[in-house]
């Protein structure tokens, strides 16, 4: 065969497998695009600040944002808990500044028990959420498997399986504290310096300091900070219970936030001054 022809067909056939591809990836059948994922703050108090898609905003509760590349940066004496379209909740301490660099979800699967189950989570996942200052608690549903979701700050870096955690972090040092769950962590992302955490262990990164390099210690979780980490997680699994996200089953299919409302109002009932004891 001459050359020419035989590079000619070569290029040919190329082109025909790449135009084919294209034309096979724009006609997916329906049902195979993911949706983007959401976040939803059942609390904002104080001033902090939301950035998404290059605007700010200012944090209100029962709004709703697309997850991915969205920053939240609390200012002083403000706090914010919000939840993710997957189930997980998140406080956002005073002085912390968290950002999602990669959140995906996968499809929400008609008739399935995990899409109408707050305990469950509706379906796989994979997050990367990057904590420059500050703290945060987090507090997860059952992850599907296969889910990803790891927090890293600039010293360390944790992966979550399911629990109810803290991670604390300044240029000194990350702490991070396991109340229950499954969970590692590792100094940056060196998986040969990695550690599996116990419910009650404290793991402390320490920033490279005189000479020596990163290092990490593991302890028990000081008797005395137990109060105020179960305070800030249990803030973030009350979060939870605020919104429950369901999705259309259109091709580009679209996950929406519900607030919950309880069974039973609570009734405001009003006394009259002259009916309370010792009126006059």
């Amino acid at each position: 065969m001459n050359s020419k022809l035989s590079t000619s067909f070569v290029t040919a056939l190329l082109i025909a497998v790449l135009v084919g591809s294209v034309n096979g990836q724009q006609n997916l059948p329906p049902g195979n695009k993911a949706p983007t994922s959401k976040i939803y703050f059942s609390e904002a108090q104080g001033e902090s600040a939301i950035i998404s898609h290059g605007v700010t905003y200012t944090a209100q509760q029962a709004k709703s944002f697309e997850a991915p590349g969205t920053v939240i940066e609390t200012k002083e004496k403000a706090r914010d808990a919000f939840v993710y379209s997957n189930g997980t909740g998140i406080v956002v301490e005073q002085n912390t500044r968290l950002q999602v660099d990669h959140f995906t979800q996968e499809r929400f699967q008609s008739n399935s028990p995990t899409r109408t189950n707050p305990e469950i989570e509706p379906s796989v996942s994979h997050s990367d959420v990057r904590v420059t200052q500050g703290a945060i608690g987090i507090c997860t549903n059952q992850l599907a498997a296969g889910t990803t979701m790891v927090y890293s700050t600039s010293l360390a870096e944790v992966r979550i399986r399911h629990g109810r955690l803290s991670i604390d972090t300044s240029t000194d040092e990350t702490i991070v504290d396991l109340l229950e769950g499954d969970v590692t962590v590792s100094i940056g992302a060196l998986p040969k310096q990695a550690q599996v955490l116990q419910p009650g262990d404290r793991a402390i990164i320490h920033a490279a300091k005189d000479g020596q390099p990163v290092s990490m210690t593991i302890s028990q979780t000081p008797k005395e900070s137990l109060q105020a980490l179960d305070e800030r997680t249990t803030i973030a699994c009350n979060a939870k219970k605020t919104v429950f996200f369901d999705a259309n089953d259109a091709a580009d299919q679209e996950i929406t936030p519900n607030p919950t409302v309880p069974a039973q109002l609570p009734k405001n009932i009003t006394v009259s001054p002259d009916r309370l004891p010792g009126t006059p």
